[in-house]
């Protein structure tokens, strides 16, 4: 439900990791590996920007070949209720004491 796509590109020593989905998510990482386990971090910290400022969520765009990151468990499970919270139309106020 979560599993945004990535792009990994070389950038000198290290890989730049960048979203196509959410443009606020960006970090690096020493190798591919590395990359990828910061991407999740990222990817986290920027949806969250999503929900302190009462945004919906970005779908994620299915693209061929790209590898593909999600939230942890918890998290998921958080978006998902603050996705469907907002569907609903549940006020501003009620869904900031019902997310923290």
């Amino acid at each position: 439900m979560f599993n945004y796509p990535v792009m990994l590109t070389p950038d000198d020593d290290s890989i730049l990791v960048t979203f196509p989905d959410i443009p606020e998510a960006i970090t690096f990482g020493r190798n591919e590996e590395e990359a990828l386990l910061q991407a999740v971090d990222a990817l986290e910290s920027a949806l969250s920007f999503y929900v302190d400022d009462r945004r919906a969520l970005p779908e994620p765009s299915v693209i061929k070949g790209m590898k593909t990151v999600q939230p942890c468990a918890l998290k998921c499970v958080k978006l998902g209720l603050y996705n469907e919270m907002l569907k609903q139309g549940v006020k501003k106020s009620e869904l900031a004491r019902r997310l923290n």
